[in-house]
């Protein structure tokens, strides 16, 4: 198991290598459960954690959603929603770049990235980062009776706060380690999963209950993007988004103004033309 440190540095790398870095603006179908495309989309994400979406139904609808940070914000015909479906996620943290970046990016969702486990995703193992009942402890950890005499003897030698520091792994509370403690049944936790191999995020589960997974890479040019994004939260039919096209773009920080839910609607739908077909996109 590596480090939290040193996985956070490798999945940053992975976001530069991907061309995420800058702002993006994904062009989006969208369809809930197995039910036909019902609106088209626009998402535009940004690197220091702003994002907004909009989406256009086949009757003229038109939903806009912005996220800052956790917050979410939502109109629909340019009149606020005051709870709104969770229709935006955050994608930005597929795009820090470096491992500080990153950590403050998690830490913003409640995720605490001192915590780092493996589990099984899918076909996939995935490091799990925030989950401490998935963090496995190291050996030096154990009581003295849990280990070998010889292990024991060195166990007495280390620095228990220095080795929690340096693996990532925090004790809590008078001194008793929190690794592995269970969690309330039900409870949802804030986690960030990570493909172990290609070191790209493949889950992003949310403490309000919604997680978010993402489809395989494609390329679009230099950009490699999931091909997919699905939204899950209990009770409800997923929310699925394909990916038609991809691009980097130019995004100051006043086109993630509140202001913007509220503006004139422009009667042309940007997503509606010039949007390539699926052939478009390449696998990397």
């Amino acid at each position: 198991m590596p480090k939290p440190e040193r996985a956070l540095a490798a999945v940053a790398q992975a976001n530069l290598s991907s061309g995420r870095t800058q702002a993006i603006q994904l062009d989006l179908v969208m369809r809930i459960g197995d039910r036909e495309a019902i609106a088209t989309g626009q998402l535009v994400s940004h690197p220091s954690g702003l994002a907004r979406l909009e989406l256009r139904g086949s009757e003229g609808r038109v939903d806009r959603y912005l996220l800052s940070g956790p917050e979410l914000l939502a109109a629909k015909d340019g009149k606020a929603l005051e709870d709104p479906q969770p229709m935006l996620q955050p994608v930005f943290l597929l795009q820090p770049s470096s491992q500080e970046t990153l950590r403050v990016a998690l830490e913003s969702f409640g995720i605490d990235s001192r915590w780092i486990g493996i589990a099984p995703c899918g076909d996939l193992d995935c490091y799990v980062f925030g989950d401490p009942s998935l963090a496995a402890p190291a050996p030096h950890r154990l009581s003295a009776s849990q280990l070998d005499p010889a292990d024991a003897a060195d166990a007495a030698t280390l620095d228990p706060d220095a080795n929690a520091h340096e693996s990532g792994l925090a004790i809590r509370g008078g001194g008793s380690l929190a690794i592995g403690a269970p969690l309330e049944s039900g409870d949802p936790v804030a986690r960030l999963w990570v493909d172990s191999a290609s070191l790209q995020v493949q889950r992003i589960d949310r403490a309000s209950g919604e997680s978010m997974y993402l489809g395989p890479l494609v390329r679009f040019e230099r950009l490699m993007v999931p091909a997919w994004l699905e939204i899950q939260e209990p009770g409800r039919d997923p929310i699925h988004f394909d990916v038609k096209r991809a691009i980097r773009v130019n995004a100051n920080p006043q086109a993630f103004n509140p202001t913007w839910l509220y503006s004139p609607i422009d009667p042309i739908d940007p997503t509606a033309a010039g949007v390539p077909a699926p052939a478009a996109a390449t696998s990397p």
